[in-house]
C-alpha cells in the first residue's frame, strides 16, 4: 500500500529534498524500513525527485540484507522497487522487479493476476489488462481473507476490499494509455478508457 509521486523528477530540487541518512535506513529492521508508511524509504519515494533515489535505497537495502530477509519481505522489496521504476518510466527494469515481487506463497491473494495486469498496464497491453481484471474478480475469497482485512485495518487503519487490488486494476483501464503515477490510485472514477476493439475483451 503505497501513494506514489505524480510528477517527474527535477533533477536541480533533489540535493535539497532528498537529503537522508542512507547508513541510519539501511539499519532499520525490515518492517520499519518497508511497512511504517511514514518512515524507511516512504518519505523519499513520496516526493517526485527523490523518486530514483527512494528506488536505488530499495534496491541497496535488498542487497546489504539479503541473508537476513525472508522470502516475503524479498518479494516485497522488489515490487516496490518495481513500483517506483514503473513511476520514473523505466518500463523494463519495472517488469522484472514486479514479476520478482510475486510471491508463489501468496498464489489465492491473486496478486498474480494483479502483477499481470500491472504489467500490461505498462506495456499497452490492453486484452492482457482486461484479462487479467476478470480473472482477479473471478477469485473466491480466501476463508482467511476477512480476519486479514481486520489485522490490517488495526494496523495500518487502512480497509482491504475483496478481491485486493481490483480498484487498481480499474483505475489502470479507466486511464489506459496514461502514465503509471496518473493511473495507479489517482485515475478519477468517471473517466472514460479509450474502447477495446472485439479482439481485445478477456476470454
Amino acid at each position: 500500500m503505497m501513494s506514489l509521486a505524480i510528477a517527474q523528477a527535477d533533477p536541480g530540487a533533489a540535493a535539497d529534498t532528498c537529503v537522508h541518512d542512507r547508513a541510519a535506513l539501511l539499519a532499520l529492521s525490515p518492517a520499519d524500513f518497508d511497512q511504517d508508511l511514514d518512515g524507511g524509504w516512504r518519505p523519499l519515494g513520496e516526493k517526485p525527485e527523490c523518486a530514483e533515489i527512494a528506488a536505488d535505497l530499495l534496491a541497496d537495502y535488498r542487497k546489504t540484507r539479503w541473508g537476513e530477509l525472508t522470502p516475503g519481505e524479498l518479494h516485497t522489496n522488489y515490487w516496490h522497487e518495481g513500483q517506483l521504476r514503473a513511476g520514473l518510466g523505466q518500463t523494463q527494469a519495472a517488469t522484472r522487479l514486479m514479476m520478482a515481487g510475486v510471491n508463489p506463497d501468496m498464489a489465492r491473494s491473486g496478486f498474480a493476476d494483479y502483477a499481470l495486469g500491472t504489467i500490461a498496464f505498462l506495456h499497452q497491453d490492453r486484452a492482457g489488462l482486461l484479462a487479467a481484471r476478470e480473472r482477479l474478480a473471478a477469485l473466491p475469497k480466501p476463508p482467511d481473507f476477512d480476519d486479514a482485512a481486520r489485522r490490517f485495518k488495526a494496523q495500518y487503519g487502512l480497509e482491504l476490499k475483496w478481491p485486493a487490488n481490483l480498484g487498481v486494476l480499474d483505475g489502470f483501464i479507466a486511464c489506459f494509455g496514461r502514465p503509471y503515477n496518473e493511473a495507479y490510485g489517482a485515475c478519477p472514477a468517471d473517466d472514460d478508457p479509450p474502447p477495446a476493439s472485439s479482439s481485445e475483451q478477456p476470454r
